[in-house]
């Protein structure tokens, strides 16, 4: 789920729909013990991750929304249904079948990965946000899957979004 929250007038926290430039700037890695850093955070983790595409987020009176949203390589083409939560949106059904791991150590290793996510907002431009991904269903012909320290395995990252 993502959450997207905007402080009013009034006091009280409300939505703002728009294009929003996500990015990773940290994460922590329960399947492989780090070695997920070159998927999702590919400069390292002292350095930001720009997702490639920007992120519609609809406003309270088109919900419910149901569309695909692409974020980078290989999170491209997800589709998501939007709808209202207590103090924003709720993103769900963000569901990737086929997502190659890490061709150079793993071949052609691929996982189910199920994305949801938290987002707060700082002002009405800018937030941050947690997104937790439940990695399952590790496979491969070539015999060189890693071994996760469970299935599904969970990947949290933390984020920072911009209105654009």
């Amino acid at each position: 789920m993502i959450l997207l929250l905007a402080c009013s007038t009034t006091g009280e926290v409300e939505f703002k729909a728009g294009d929003y430039q996500f990015s990773t700037t940290d994460m922590s890695d329960d399947c492989l013990d780090g070695a997920l850093e070159a998927l999702f955070m590919p400069q390292g983790r002292t350095t930001p991750q720009e997702f490639e595409f920007p992120v519609y987020v609809p406003s309270l009176d088109e919900l419910p929304a149901s569309y695909e949203v692409s974020l980078r390589e290989p999170f491209v083409g997800m589709p998501v249904t939007v709808t209202e939560a207590p103090n924003g949106l709720q993103f769900e059904g963000a569901v990737m079948d086929e997502v190659l791991i890490n061709q150079s150590l793993y071949g052609d290793c691929v996982a189910t990965m199920t994305v949801d996510s938290k987002i707060w907002p700082e002002s009405s431009k800018a937030g941050t946000g947690v997104a937790e991904i439940d990695i399952s269903a590790w496979r491969g012909s070539e015999g060189r899957c890693p071994s996760p320290d469970a299935d599904p395995c969970l990947v949290t990252l933390e984020l920072e979004l911009e209105r654009l």
